[in-house]
């Protein structure tokens, strides 16, 4: 059966369809689920080949959606976990809309970041155009750093930063190479370099530039010269960053000794928390709660584990605002609502992309995979609608452009 459109049009409607979804990561609610909806009407439209673009890739975010609605046994609030489980449907809706669509190829995702990556390229520009008009009026410099920055749509620097994190690595290792060099790419992964830089996330900076200089470390391993100049780039571009506003952050979290909270028996209202010390905290709160209701295997059921930490902080006697707060690591958010079982899912899902990249040799892929499984120790990007659509949109673009092994078959016959 014929739909009326050729291939390259329905492909070139697919790429618009993940541009779109990109473009939606940092917009209101309102804005994903509508391009969600645009990604699974193109979707449908594949069904008229009749032909499943089926990878065993597809099979551990459904699994970690069916364990989320199976955790409706054991959920210590059933309202809450129902409220969970329709926040994590596209863990089951995005990978069914990749399902049909047959012939799936690199070319359509490439296209799709590319679009994604200059809208949000203008977003970034925005943002700093925003932040000097206020500058102007204020005259505080740090209008132009961490939330301040993107404090409209009710954004979280830590999720913005790692947008642009994937779009450095996108442009400056496939745009950059692929387009002989273009000054296009070059300028725009320089943007959400600069974007990525002002929103003064530690881990996605780090990451990202580790990166960057083991790709080119590999690229030009024979070129010793330019590793040098890179490294000498790396090292002034350090030296720099440490005498700006930015760098503030970094020697606050030197304030607070970790082993305090990890130790200490009791804190007051006034405790000087840092981000990490924090982090440090959950963990053992995670530990502690788990260990003590033998809750292991199962966890506390999808989006039901908020008042456990609660229980597990005041303890401690920690300031009761902090009861609001998520255990700030994907792993054990995962584990503490889900048990064991759905750690295992998730380090499959990730192990899957990591795989990806290390046999395809694709530094994209690869560095992507590494500033997820980083990210994921300091959020719970996954748990909220905005880091679960942007790593679900990675996860399956790259996974569905690869060939099952019956493909590779009968693409070597047909050659």
């Amino acid at each position: 059966m014929n739909n009326g459109l050729s291939h390259s049009a329905q492909n070139q409607l697919m790429s618009w369809a993940i541009g779109l979804v990109l473009i939606s990561v940092p917009m209101p609610y309102t804005y994903s689920s509508i391009a969600l909806a645009i990604l699974g009407a193109v979707a449908v439209m594949g069904m008229w080949h009749r032909q499943c673009n089926w990878r065993p890739s597809y099979l551990w975010p459904i699994l970690l959606f069916g364990l989320c609605v199976l955790s409706l046994i054991w959920t210590q609030d059933s309202g809450k976990s129902l409220r969970g489980i329709s926040r994590q449907l596209p863990l089951l809706v995005m990978p069914l809309s990749f399902l049909f669509w047959p012939k799936f190829d690199r070319r359509i995702w490439q296209k799709g970041f590319y679009i994604g990556g200059l809208a949000g390229a203008g977003l970034g520009l925005f943002a700093v155009a925003r932040a000097a008009l206020r500058f102007a009026d204020q005259g505080d410099y740090s209008l132009f750093f961490y939330h301040q920055l993107v404090d409209f749509w009710e954004l979280n620097a830590i999720y913005v930063s790692a947008v642009s994190a994937i779009y450095v690595l996108f442009f400056w290792l496939v745009c950059w190479p692929e387009q002989d060099r273009s000054w296009r790419a070059l300028s725009l992964g320089a943007v959400h370099l600069g974007m990525l830089i002002l929103l003064s996330s530690k881990n996605m900076i780090l990451m990202t530039l580790l990166v960057l200089l083991a790709a080119k470390a590999y690229t030009h391993r024979k070129r010793i010269k330019k590793l040098v100049v890179l490294g000498v780039v790396a090292a002034i571009a350090a030296v720099v960053l440490s005498q700006t506003p930015w760098a503030s952050r970094w020697a606050q979290q030197q304030s607070t000794p970790i082993a305090d909270a990890w130790q200490c028996e009791g804190f007051t209202d006034i405790y000087p928390w840092t981000g990490t010390t924090l982090r440090v905290f959950f963990t053992r709160v995670f530990y502690e709660q788990l260990s003590r209701d033998q809750a292991w295997l199962t966890g506390y059921g999808i989006n039901a584990g908020q008042a456990k930490i609660a229980e597990g902080q005041n303890r401690y006697f920690v300031y009761c605002g902090y009861n609001t707060y998520n255990l700030h690591n994907q792993y054990w958010q995962v584990i503490f609502e889900l048990g064991v079982m759905g750690g295992i899912l998730l380090l499959l899902l990730l192990g899957y992309l990591l795989r990806l990249g290390l046999q395809q040799r694709d530094w994209f892929i690869l560095g992507s995979a590494l500033l997820m499984i980083a990210l994921m120790i300091t959020e719970t990007y996954l748990w909220r609608q905005r880091g679960l659509i942007h790593f679900m949109i990675l996860y399956l673009a790259f996974t569905a452009a690869v060939n099952t092994k019956s493909e590779q078959r009968n693409l070597s016959q047909n050659k």
